[in-house]
C-alpha cells in the first residue's frame, strides 16, 4: 500500500519506467499469457500421470466377474417393461430386481417446484439398494445409472440398468467388501441424483423450497466415491470418462488415472473429451492432438455445467467419473458387457482396499490425454500475467491523480460510488429477471417467453442506463479517474479469484476482456464503445447461440424458430440451475461481469476530456 499512498515511492526510475512503458509491458504479458497456454499442450512441458496411492494399484486385482448372460436376461425383462410403463421409471420392478438378488432396496421420492410458474409442480422417484460390507459399514461407494426411457431425446440407458443388476448380483456373492456399496438408479438426470444426494446428507443446496427432495428410508456409510454409466448398447466401440462437475470442479487425479489404467489393463478402449491416445505421434502432431483435448476441457469447463450425473458428488466431497459407452455400429472388434463388467469390477475393487479419503493427488488439473497432464503449478501463471497486465495498468492509472496539473481538481467519491451503486443495482435486477417477470410481470405466457422478454427489456435499459448515469452525475477528470482504477482492480480481484476454482471460466474470459480493458481510459471515442457493446452479455450469449446452430445445422436454419429456441432455453436453464443447483455461471455473469462491464462502457461513452 505505501506505493499507492506515499508520493516518494513513485519517484524512483524502476517506477519512472513501469509507469512510462506500461502500455508495452502489459501487452507483453497478454501475448506471454497465451503463448505459455500454449505450450502446456507440449508433452515437455505436461508430465505423465501416476498413481499417488499405492492401495489402487489396479494391477494387483485379480478380476473373476462375468455377467455378460445375467446382463441380457435383465435387460430383455427391462425392456419389456419400459415399452409398458412409457417415460416412466419401472420403480417396483427394479426394486424387487434388487430385493429378489438378497439386498435391501428402497424408494425415495422427490418434487421440484418450479420456480417460475407458482403451483406447477415435477415429481420423480429414485430406486436404490445397499450391498452391505463386512466392515463396520462408516464407509461406502455407488453404482448408479440414469434412467432413460426409449421415448428420451437423450439414447436409452437400458443396457446400462441391466448392467447394474447383474453386476449387484455378482456382487452380492462376494465376501471381501469392506465398504458398503449403493447400487442406484435416479430419474430425471441431474435432477434425481440432486434430489438423492440431498436426501442423504440431509441438507439443501439450491434455493429453499424448490427441490423437495423428500426423505431416504435406509443410508449408508460416508460416501468415498461413485461411478456413474451410460451405457446405451450392448456393443461398445469405446469408454469415454467424464469428469467435468458443477461450477468446474473435477475429481481426484488417482480415481482418474485408475479407471484409465484398469481400461488399458483390460485392453479397453478408453477416452477423454471423445479424444484417445494416439502413440507415436510426431511432436507437432502431438502438440496439435494435446491442444484440442484442452480446448475441448477448457470450453466444457467454462459453462460451470457438470457433463454427467457425476459432477454433483464433488461438492460434498466425494470422487466421482462417469463413464459413457461410445455404441459400435456394424461387425467388427468391439467392447462387451463383459469387459464393463471386468473394468467396474476392478475399480470397486481398487476403491475398496482404501483406508481414507482421496487426498493425495491432484484436484486442480488440465488433462492434455488420458495419461498426461498439467497442474495448477503450471498453469496459474497464464492468469497470473492476465492479472498482472491489469494491476500494472490500474498502477499506472492511479499515477496519474498525483499529476499536479490535476490539483486543482478535488474527488468526490460519493459521486464515483453513487455511479458504482448504481450498476450493481442493475445487475440485481438484472438477477432476479426470471422471477420478476415470469412470475409477476407476464405470468400468462410461457416461462421461456416470458424470460426472453424481460431479459431483452432488462438488456435495452443496461445499455440505456449508461448513458443517462455519464450525463446526470456530473464527474470531474479525477472522478473518471478513480472510476477507471477501481474497475480494473474488480476485474482483477474477480478474475484472480475465480481463477483459483474454475480456470477454464477465468481464463477464457481474460482473452476477451483483457485487450479492450488495457485500452479502457477517461478518454472514450465511438470505436471503444461500440466494441464493448459486442461484448455486452446477452450479445455474447447470442452469437454463442448463433455458433452452435449454425454447427449443428451445418448453416442457418430454415426458420428462425430453430435459432430463437435454443436462446430461450439458454435463458431459461442457466437460471434455472442456479435455483436448483446453485450453479455459479448464472451469478457470475449478471453480478460480476454485467457491473464491470457498464462502468467500462460509462468511461468508453465519456469524451469531455
Amino acid at each position: 500500500m505505501g506505493l499507492l499512498t506515499d508520493p516518494s515511492g513513485l519517484r524512483g526510475r524502476p517506477f519512472q519506467v513501469l509507469v512510462k512503458h506500461h502500455g508495452v509491458i502489459c501487452t507483453v504479458l497478454y501475448l506471454s499469457s497465451l503463448i505459455w497456454f500454449g505450450m502446456l499442450a507440449s508433452d515437455q512441458v505436461n508430465s505423465g500421470t501416476y498413481l499417488s496411492e499405492n492401495a489402487l494399484l489396479p494391477g494387483l486385482v485379480m478380476l473373476n466377474s462375468d455377467v455378460t448372460s445375467d446382463t441380457k436376461i435383465y435387460l430383455q425383462e427391462l425392456e419389456t417393461k419400459m415399452r409398458k410403463s412409457g417415460p416412466a421409471m419401472p420403480a417396483e420392478w427394479l426394486q424387487s430386481q434388487f430385493s429378489s438378488i438378497g439386498i435391501n432396496s428402497y424408494i425415495q421420492n422427490f418434487t421440484l417446484n418450479y420456480p417460475f410458474s407458482p403451483g406447477k409442480k415435477f415429481s420423480g422417484v429414485n430406486v436404490y439398494g445397499i450391498v452391505r460390507g463386512g466392515g463396520s459399514g462408516n464407509e461406502a461407494m455407488v453404482l448408479s445409472v440414469p434412467f432413460r426411457s426409449f421415448e428420451s431425446p437423450h439414447p436409452t440407458t437400458g443396457p446400462g440398468l441391466a448392467l447394474l443388476l447383474a453386476i449387484t448380483k455378482y456382487f452380492r456373492k462376494q465376501k471381501y467388501w469392506a465398504k458398503d456399496i449403493i447400487m442406484l438408479v435416479t430419474e430425471y438426470e441431474l435432477l434425481g441424483m440432486q434430489a438423492w444426494l440431498e436426501a442423504y446428507h440431509g441438507t439443501s443446496c439450491g434455493t429453499k423450497g424448490v427441490l423437495e427432495a423428500g426423505e431416504l428410508p435406509a443410508r449408508g456409510g460416508a460416501i468415498q466415491a461413485a461411478i456413474n454409466l451410460e451405457l446405451s448398447s450392448m456393443k461398445m466401440k469405446k469408454i469415454d470418462v467424464k469428469l467435468l462437475g458443477l461450477n468446474g470442479q473435477l475429481p481426484n487425479l488417482d480415481l482418474v488415472n485408475l479407471v484409465h489404467r484398469i481400461c488399458s489393463k483390460e485392453r479397453i478402449r478408453h477416452s477423454y473429451a471423445g479424444r484417445e491416445k494416439i502413440p507415436n505421434l510426431p511432436a507437432s502432431e502431438q502438440w496439435k492432438h494435446s491442444m484440442q483435448t484442452i480446448f475441448a476441457t477448457v470450453l466444457g469447463q467454462a459453462t460451470g455445467l457438470p457433463d454427467g450425473n457425476h459432477g454433483l458428488f464433488h461438492r460434498f466431497g466425494i470422487e466421482a467419473i462417469t463413464m459413457s459407452g461410445v455404441s459400435k455400429e456394424g461387425s467388427g472388434q468391439h467392447i462387451t458387457m463383459h469387459n464393463v463388467g471386468r473394468v467396474v469390477e476392478g475399480i470397486f475393487r481398487s476403491i475398496n482396499n482404501l483406508l481414507e479419503r482421496f487426498h493425495q493427488s491432484y484436484f486442480f488439473y488440465i488433462l492434455t490425454d488420458t495419461d498426461r497432464f498439467v497442474s495448477i503449478g503450471l498453469y496459474m501463471p497464464c492468469v497470473g500475467m492476465m492479472v498482472g497486465a491489469l494491476l500494472i495498468r490500474a498502477f499506472a492509472v492511479h499515477v496519474t491523480l498525483r499529476d499536479e496539473s490535476n490539483k486543482e481538481l478535488e474527488t468526490d467519491m460519493s459521486r464515483v460510488c453513487s455511479v458504482i451503486l448504481i450498476m450493481q443495482v442493475l445487475s440485481v435486477l438484472v438477477f432476479y429477471t426470471p422471477i420478476i417477470f415470469s412470475n409477476y410481470i407476464l405470468p400468462t405466457l410461457e416461462a421461456q417467453d416470458a424470460i426472453l422478454c424481460g431479459f431483452f427489456i432488462q438488456t435495452i435499459l443496461s445499455i440505456l442506463l449508461p448513458h443517462f448515469v455519464k450525463k446526470s452525475c456530473k464527474l470531474n477528470k479525477k472522478d473518471w479517474t478513480w472510476m477507471n482504477v477501481i474497475v480494473l482492480l474488480a476485474q482483477s480481484s474477480i478474475t484472480l479469484a475465480l481463477s483459483m476454482n474454475n480456470l477454464s471460466q477465468a481464463y477464457l474470459s481474460s482473452i476477451f476482456l483483457i485487450p479492450l480493458s488495457l485500452l479502457s481510459s477517461i478518454h472514450g471515442n465511438t470505436i471503444k464503445s461500440k466494441l464493448w457493446l459486442l461484448l455486452h452479455p446477452t450479445v455474447l450469449i447470442i452469437s454463442i447461440v448463433m455458433c452452435n446452430t449454425w454447427i449443428y445445422h451445418n448453416g442457418w436454419p430454415e426458420t428462425y424458430s430453430k435459432l430463437l429456441q435454443p436462446l430461450k432455453s439458454i435463458l431459461l436453464l442457466n437460471p434455472l440451475d442456479s435455483y436448483i443447483y446453485s450453479s455459479w455461471t448464472y451469478g457470475l455473469i449478471v453480478l460480476c461481469y454485467l457491473p464491470i462491464w457498464s462502468m467500462h462502457y460509462i468511461l468508453s461513452l465519456n469524451k469531455s476530456f
